[in-house]
């Protein structure tokens, strides 16, 4: 898995992949088509190599068009204190080019599945948290390795879902970073309930003990700080990032 594939096709055994398959392959690459690789590696695109019984047969060329939204959506993160990685199976120039045009400094470029859920367990292993977005049958087992996996519910596959714990079900971006502003406000409305009530309750037993609060009042106090605590969570309901 990450190389490529192979199959027999009419007999013909033909493979689709990288260098690395080709040379499993036992294909010769000539110069002019590993020259074209790098050329259309600086342009950003992934050459594909293709061979057939043996022989190479011609190559391709993939790019994967940047979102509208990345570039945006990799600022918003970052001004929130985190730091965006690539982590691909393209090569070192494909990447390189991507991230420069979505403003991310780390790449890590011809990840294979293993190397992912490597560089995870590395940055959690040093007490980091990682947040890893993907939608793929490569990112799986990252994604579920991580302390939060986010998939791609449109065009990620169904085993990238299931390793996930957020499923993006219109495959938008732009819903990270209020995710992330979310997920903190949500904490913070947590903490803020359990010291109100915490105080509430320690205030009522205080007005208890000296007499001031008889028992109608104490049921009056628990139910009113109830519902407050119900209404400071329902705002959470119709919360927007500014």
């Amino acid at each position: 898995m990450g190389r490529g594939l192979t199959a027999t096709v009419a007999g013909r055994r033909v493979a689709v992949g990288n260098a690395e398959l080709m040379a499993s392959e036992s294909v010769e690459v000539g110069a002019d088509a590993i020259s074209r690789a790098q050329r259309e590696g600086e342009a950003g695109r992934t050459v594909v190599f293709v061979s057939c019984d043996g022989r190479l047969a011609g190559t391709v060329a993939l790019a994967d068009g940047l979102r509208d939204e990345s570039a945006r959506v990799v600022s918003d993160l970052a001004s929130m204190g985190l730091v965006p990685v690539l982590l691909t199976g393209d090569n070192e120039r494909t990447a390189r080019a991507i991230a420069a045009q979505a403003g991310i400094g780390e790449v890590h470029a011809a990840c294979l599945p293993e190397d992912k859920m490597a560089y995870v367990e590395r940055i959690e292993a040093a007490g980091g948290k990682v947040c890893m977005v993907g939608d793929g049958v490569n990112d799986a087992p990252a994604l579920k390795l991580a302390s939060v996996g986010v998939a791609m519910g449109g065009v990620g596959s169904d085993i990238a879902a299931d390793a996930s714990d957020i499923v993006l079900v219109d495959d938008g971006l732009s819903g990270l970073a209020h995710l992330v502003a979310l997920s903190r406000r949500t904490l913070r409305t947590i903490r803020v309930n359990l010291s109100f009530s915490m105080a509430l309750n320690v205030a009522a037993t205080a007005l208890a003990a000296a007499g001031t609060l008889g028992p109608v009042g104490g049921a009056l106090v628990h139910n009113i700080g109830s519902v407050l605590v119900i209404v400071n969570s329902a705002l959470l309901l119709k919360w927007r990032a500014r």
